[in-house]
């Protein structure tokens, strides 16, 4: 078991407590600035008048209270520093470089890199310019070069010191917040990508719902109207019928089982039968599905050449476009003497052609939304493909697919 690092753990402490680190270092430089100024007259064996002690304490109370508000207002913290220094400087041959430096600090790193340097030549421009300007012009006095060349250069690099640590804070700073900004992005992206896939795959599952129930329930239909015409005729041609719509309920309903499944809307109780396991129908399916149109009396041929592609997908498309096409037929066709299903699969893909002969028209009772359709052009471009549907001269309709991606097997 790895232990945690004690400067992990501080950083995280002082990363979690800002108020806390401000008030401290607010307090530091008051004690700090305070004991200086204190000092400095007893080092040279002279006290101060009480009106710069005065001046100095009041500029090193303002500059703790600005330091406390040096994250959110960066310039005003600057601003009060710059003013105390001034003052100090003109009453008294003494400038503090602690509070303009922390200053500068807090540009660098709260507000810009231009802003700092902006800073950093305005508190280098008071202790090297106007300093030994007012003790010249105002108290008359004349500094030596190399004093002043000495204090110039000890407060240039203390605000230097200050100006560069700023920079490598604010660059970490600044590093950090793009890579959690960029993370934030990823997992934007991510989310994204997940609720698209999402959509996609319930999309999927819609088509097939529809392509279901479209089938199943127009079969029913036809097979229900068939058993009533037979039922006094030819009871036992009327039983038969009876017995495929109950069979086909079954089948469909099995099917929206696995379907709901996959939403996740549906549990199965019982496991052992892996219903939701059941492979979506593919062509070996397909003698079937023509033998429930011709038990709805629907006369359909099937002609089949070239060896079908093997991919599951493109066969379960292939499924779908012909059920899809002969519900369409069985629906809105009127009295089709032929129905022809052909299907050609080589190298270089399959194509589909659903062909009948009756007069085209809606039943009164049924109104499609022409879903079908759509249905069938998005599984052919699935597989890189086009589909085409409309009336044949003379009567009838086609509908006719091309699926290059659908490569036979060779």
């Amino acid at each position: 078991m790895e232990l945690p690092q004690p400067h992990g753990a501080m950083r995280r402490f002082w990363s979690a407590h800002p108020r806390f680190v401000d008030v401290l270092v607010s307090f530091a430089y008051l004690v700090t600035a305070s004991t200086w100024a204190l000092i400095t007259p007893l080092s040279s064996g002279e006290w101060e008048p009480a009106g710069p002690l005065v001046v100095s304490a009041a500029g090193v109370l303002l500059t703790a209270g600005a330091l406390l508000v040096r994250r959110s207002r960066a310039w005003l913290t600057f601003a009060v520093a710059t003013g105390a220094a001034l003052a100090t400087t003109v009453v008294d041959d003494a400038i503090d470089p602690l509070g303009l430096a922390l200053a500068v600090y807090a540009l660098f790193v709260y507000r810009s890199t231009r802003d700092g340097w902006a800073g950093f030549a305005t508190a280098v421009g008071i202790g090297v310019v106007i300093r030994p300007v007012v003790s010249i012009v105002v108290r008359g006095e004349t500094l030596s070069s190399f004093s002043l060349t000495v204090a110039g250069l000890l407060y240039t690099v203390v605000v230097l010191i200050a100006a560069l640590v700023g920079v490598s804070v604010a660059g970490r700073r600044r590093y950090v917040q793009t890579l959690v900004d960029r993370a934030n992005q990823l997992a934007h992206e991510r989310d994204q990508q997940a609720r698209i896939a999402t959509l996609a795959e319930r999309a999927r599952i819609i088509r097939e719902m529809h392509d279901v129930l479209s089938h199943s329930l127009s079969v029913m239909v036809s097979l229900a109207d068939g058993a009533g015409a037979l039922a006094q005729k030819d009871p036992v041609r009327c039983r038969d019928a009876v017995r495929e719509i109950g069979g086909l309920g079954r089948q469909s309903l099995s099917e929206m089982r696995r379907l709901l499944g996959a939403l996740g809307e549906e549990e199965s109780a019982d496991r052992d039968d892996r219903q939701s396991l059941r492979p979506s129908p593919g062509l070996d399916e397909l003698d079937g599905l023509i033998t429930t149109f011709r038990a709805a009396r629907l006369p359909v041929r099937l002609h089949v050449e070239g060896t079908p592609p093997s991919s599951p997908g493109a066969q379960n498309a292939l499924y779908r476009i012909i059920q899809e096409s002969l519900t369409n037929v069985l629906r809105y066709s009127r009295n089709p003497r032929s129905v022809t299903v052909s299907m050609n699969s080589g190298a270089e893909g399959t194509s589909v052609t659903i062909t009948d002969d009756g007069a085209a028209g809606p039943p009164a009772d049924s109104v499609g939304l022409g879903r079908g359709i759509i249905g069938i052009r998005e599984r052919a471009i699935l597989y890189g493909g086009t589909a085409t549907a409309g009336p044949v001269p003379g009567g009838g309709w086609r509908v006719h697919v091309e699926m290059p991606q659908a490569k036979g097997n060779e």
